[in-house]
Protein backbone atom coordinates (compact mmCIF):
# COMPACT_ATOMS: atom_id res chain seq x y z
CA UNK A 1 0.00 0.00 0.00
CA UNK A 2 1.33 3.43 -0.92
CA UNK A 3 -0.41 6.64 0.13
CA UNK A 4 1.43 9.87 -0.68
CA UNK A 5 4.81 8.32 0.04
CA UNK A 6 3.52 6.18 2.90
CA UNK A 7 4.04 2.43 2.58
CA UNK A 8 2.80 -0.51 4.61
CA UNK A 9 5.36 -2.45 6.67
CA UNK A 10 7.29 -5.57 5.71
CA UNK A 11 9.58 -7.69 7.89
CA UNK A 12 11.58 -10.90 7.98
CA UNK A 13 12.74 -13.23 10.71
CA UNK A 14 16.40 -14.17 10.93
CA UNK A 15 15.62 -17.55 12.50
CA UNK A 16 14.72 -21.06 11.41
CA UNK A 17 11.22 -22.48 11.57
CA UNK A 18 10.78 -24.55 13.58
CA UNK A 19 13.49 -24.01 16.18
CA UNK A 20 14.32 -27.21 18.08
CA UNK A 21 16.25 -26.61 21.30
CA UNK A 22 17.23 -28.32 24.52
CA UNK A 23 15.85 -27.13 27.86
CA UNK A 24 18.13 -24.65 29.58
CA UNK A 25 19.39 -23.08 26.36
CA UNK A 26 19.16 -19.34 25.69
CA UNK A 27 17.11 -18.58 22.57
CA UNK A 28 17.24 -15.36 20.55
CA UNK A 29 14.67 -14.47 17.89
CA UNK A 30 15.57 -11.62 15.56
CA UNK A 31 12.98 -9.69 13.55
CA UNK A 32 14.06 -6.91 11.17
CA UNK A 33 12.16 -4.33 9.13
CA UNK A 34 12.53 -4.61 5.37
CA UNK A 35 10.15 -1.81 4.38
CA UNK A 36 7.53 0.65 5.52
CA UNK A 37 7.15 4.42 5.72
CA UNK A 38 6.99 5.69 8.35
CA UNK A 39 9.26 3.15 10.02
CA UNK A 40 7.06 0.51 11.66
CA UNK A 41 7.18 -0.45 15.33
CA UNK A 42 7.95 -4.08 16.11
CA UNK A 43 6.26 -6.16 18.80
CA UNK A 44 6.41 -9.84 19.75
CA UNK A 45 3.41 -11.97 20.73
CA UNK A 46 2.95 -15.60 21.68
CA UNK A 47 0.07 -17.77 20.46
CA UNK A 48 -0.32 -19.43 23.86
CA UNK A 49 -0.79 -16.10 25.64
CA UNK A 50 1.61 -13.67 27.23
CA UNK A 51 5.35 -13.88 26.70
CA UNK A 52 7.34 -15.67 29.43
CA UNK A 53 8.18 -13.32 32.32
CA UNK A 54 11.91 -13.83 31.79
CA UNK A 55 11.71 -12.65 28.16
CA UNK A 56 14.13 -9.84 27.25
CA UNK A 57 13.02 -7.50 24.45
CA UNK A 58 15.36 -5.17 22.60
CA UNK A 59 13.67 -3.66 19.56
CA UNK A 60 12.94 -6.54 17.22
CA UNK A 61 15.10 -8.97 19.20
CA UNK A 62 13.50 -11.36 21.68
CA UNK A 63 15.65 -13.44 24.04
CA UNK A 64 14.48 -16.24 26.33
CA UNK A 65 17.23 -17.25 28.78
CA UNK A 66 17.17 -20.85 30.05
CA UNK A 67 14.16 -21.96 28.04
CA UNK A 68 11.80 -24.58 29.49
CA UNK A 69 9.11 -26.84 28.03
CA UNK A 70 6.51 -24.35 29.24
CA UNK A 71 8.06 -21.72 26.96
CA UNK A 72 7.47 -23.76 23.80
CA UNK A 73 5.00 -22.53 21.22
CA UNK A 74 4.52 -20.14 18.31
CA UNK A 75 6.11 -16.70 18.57
CA UNK A 76 5.16 -13.93 16.12
CA UNK A 77 6.77 -10.62 15.25
CA UNK A 78 4.28 -7.93 14.23
CA UNK A 79 5.20 -4.69 12.45
CA UNK A 80 2.74 -1.80 12.38
CA UNK A 81 2.95 1.77 11.11
CA UNK A 82 -0.78 2.40 10.72
CA UNK A 83 -0.47 2.16 6.94
CA UNK A 84 -2.26 -0.79 5.42
CA UNK A 85 -2.25 -4.06 7.30
CA UNK A 86 0.38 -4.94 9.90
CA UNK A 87 3.04 -7.41 8.79
CA UNK A 88 3.40 -10.65 10.72
CA UNK A 89 6.01 -13.42 10.70
CA UNK A 90 6.00 -16.46 13.01
CA UNK A 91 8.24 -19.28 14.14
CA UNK A 92 7.57 -22.31 16.31
CA UNK A 93 9.85 -23.16 19.23
CA UNK A 94 10.04 -26.86 20.11
CA UNK A 95 11.77 -27.83 23.37
CA UNK A 96 13.11 -31.38 23.44
CA UNK A 97 11.65 -33.66 26.11
CA UNK A 98 11.33 -37.31 27.07
CA UNK A 99 8.73 -38.20 29.67
CA UNK A 100 6.03 -40.59 30.80
CA UNK A 101 7.98 -43.79 30.32
CA UNK A 102 5.86 -46.92 30.86
CA UNK A 103 5.69 -50.56 29.82
CA UNK A 104 3.24 -53.40 29.62
CA UNK A 105 3.48 -57.12 28.93
CA UNK A 106 1.17 -59.25 26.78
CA UNK A 107 -0.45 -61.57 27.80
CA UNK A 108 -1.39 -59.42 30.79
CA UNK A 109 -0.03 -61.16 33.91
CA UNK A 110 -2.48 -59.28 36.13
CA UNK A 111 -5.48 -61.15 34.71
CA UNK A 112 -5.73 -64.54 36.41
CA UNK A 113 -7.11 -66.23 33.30
CA UNK A 114 -4.33 -64.86 31.08
CA UNK A 115 -1.17 -66.32 32.60
CA UNK A 116 2.09 -66.42 30.69
CA UNK A 117 3.24 -69.94 29.87
CA UNK A 118 6.58 -71.38 28.83
CA UNK A 119 6.39 -72.02 25.09
CA UNK A 120 4.06 -69.09 24.46
CA UNK A 121 4.79 -65.79 22.80
CA UNK A 122 5.42 -62.87 25.16
CA UNK A 123 5.40 -59.25 24.07
CA UNK A 124 7.10 -56.54 26.14
CA UNK A 125 6.04 -53.04 25.09
CA UNK A 126 7.79 -49.81 26.01
CA UNK A 127 6.25 -46.38 25.45
CA UNK A 128 7.45 -42.82 26.05
CA UNK A 129 6.28 -39.35 25.15
CA UNK A 130 8.92 -37.65 23.01
CA UNK A 131 9.22 -34.09 21.73
CA UNK A 132 9.87 -33.90 18.84
CA UNK A 133 8.54 -37.38 18.11
CA UNK A 134 10.56 -37.77 14.90
CA UNK A 135 13.83 -37.69 16.90
CA UNK A 136 12.84 -40.66 19.09
CA UNK A 137 15.10 -43.72 19.05
CA UNK A 138 14.77 -47.01 20.97
CA UNK A 139 17.36 -49.60 21.96
CA UNK A 140 16.82 -52.97 23.64
CA UNK A 141 19.24 -54.79 25.95
CA UNK A 142 19.26 -58.13 27.74
CA UNK A 143 21.39 -58.24 30.88
CA UNK A 144 23.14 -55.09 29.67
CA UNK A 145 23.99 -56.43 26.23
CA UNK A 146 22.45 -54.96 23.06
CA UNK A 147 19.67 -56.98 21.45
CA UNK A 148 18.99 -57.24 17.73
CA UNK A 149 15.99 -58.76 16.01
CA UNK A 150 16.22 -62.50 15.47
CA UNK A 151 13.84 -65.31 14.59
CA UNK A 152 12.85 -65.74 18.22
CA UNK A 153 13.21 -62.16 19.48
CA UNK A 154 11.58 -59.65 17.18
CA UNK A 155 12.03 -55.92 17.82
CA UNK A 156 9.48 -53.51 16.36
CA UNK A 157 10.35 -49.82 16.55
CA UNK A 158 6.90 -48.55 15.59
CA UNK A 159 3.61 -50.39 15.79
CA UNK A 160 0.62 -49.04 13.80
CA UNK A 161 -1.75 -50.77 16.21
CA UNK A 162 -0.58 -48.84 19.26
CA UNK A 163 0.09 -45.24 20.22
CA UNK A 164 3.11 -43.39 18.78
CA UNK A 165 6.37 -43.62 20.70
CA UNK A 166 6.08 -47.36 21.29
CA UNK A 167 8.54 -50.19 20.72
CA UNK A 168 7.85 -53.90 21.14
CA UNK A 169 10.04 -56.88 21.94
CA UNK A 170 8.33 -60.15 20.95
CA UNK A 171 9.81 -63.26 22.54
CA UNK A 172 8.67 -66.25 20.51
CA UNK A 173 8.39 -69.62 22.31
CA UNK A 174 9.37 -68.45 25.80
CA UNK A 175 12.14 -70.55 27.36
CA UNK A 176 13.92 -70.64 30.73
CA UNK A 177 17.00 -69.24 28.97
CA UNK A 178 14.97 -66.09 28.31
CA UNK A 179 15.05 -65.23 32.01
CA UNK A 180 17.00 -62.02 32.62
CA UNK A 181 16.71 -58.26 32.71
CA UNK A 182 15.38 -56.62 29.55
CA UNK A 183 15.96 -52.90 29.19
CA UNK A 184 14.29 -50.51 26.81
CA UNK A 185 16.20 -47.24 26.37
CA UNK A 186 14.55 -44.23 24.73
CA UNK A 187 16.68 -41.34 23.49
CA UNK A 188 16.50 -38.36 21.16
CA UNK A 189 18.71 -38.06 18.07
CA UNK A 190 19.39 -34.40 18.84
CA UNK A 191 20.92 -35.29 22.21
CA UNK A 192 21.00 -33.02 25.22
CA UNK A 193 18.26 -34.96 27.00
CA UNK A 194 18.88 -37.78 29.47
CA UNK A 195 17.64 -41.15 28.26
CA UNK A 196 14.65 -42.89 29.78
CA UNK A 197 15.40 -46.47 30.80
CA UNK A 198 12.70 -49.06 31.51
CA UNK A 199 13.69 -52.43 33.00
CA UNK A 200 11.68 -55.67 32.89
CA UNK A 201 13.23 -58.39 35.03
CA UNK A 202 12.08 -61.95 34.30
CA UNK A 203 13.74 -64.52 36.57
CA UNK A 204 13.12 -67.96 38.01
CA UNK A 205 11.44 -67.75 41.38
CA UNK A 206 13.39 -69.31 44.26
CA UNK A 207 11.54 -71.84 46.36
CA UNK A 208 8.59 -72.04 43.98
CA UNK A 209 9.23 -74.85 41.54
CA UNK A 210 7.07 -74.53 38.46
CA UNK A 211 6.70 -70.77 38.72
CA UNK A 212 8.63 -67.72 37.66
CA UNK A 213 8.26 -64.14 38.70
CA UNK A 214 8.45 -60.97 36.69
CA UNK A 215 9.43 -57.74 38.40
CA UNK A 216 9.31 -54.41 36.67
CA UNK A 217 11.24 -51.25 37.40
CA UNK A 218 10.87 -48.00 35.50
CA UNK A 219 13.54 -45.35 35.99
CA UNK A 220 13.58 -41.89 34.44
CA UNK A 221 17.21 -40.83 34.40
CA UNK A 222 16.22 -37.19 33.99
CA UNK A 223 15.33 -36.71 37.64
CA UNK A 224 15.32 -40.22 39.13
CA UNK A 225 12.11 -39.10 40.78
CA UNK A 226 9.79 -41.83 39.55
CA UNK A 227 10.54 -45.46 40.37
CA UNK A 228 7.80 -48.00 39.72
CA UNK A 229 8.23 -51.48 41.15
CA UNK A 230 5.64 -54.18 40.49
CA UNK A 231 5.99 -57.86 41.42
CA UNK A 232 3.75 -60.68 40.18
CA UNK A 233 3.96 -64.46 40.26
CA UNK A 234 3.17 -65.95 36.85
CA UNK A 235 2.27 -69.61 36.40
CA UNK A 236 2.93 -71.85 33.42
CA UNK A 237 2.18 -75.36 32.41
Amino acid sequence: VCLSGLTSPSIKLLVDDPIVVNPGEAITLVCVTTGGEPAPSLTWVRSAGILPEKTVLNGGTLTIPAITSEDAGTYSCIANNNVGNPAKKSTNIIVRALKKGRFWITPDPYHKDDNIQIGREVKISCQVEAIPSEELMFSWFKNGRPLRSSERMVITQTDPDVSPGTTNLDIIDLKFTDFGTYTCVASLKGGGISDISIDVNISSSTGKEGFFDSSFTSVSQNHLESILYLLSILSFI
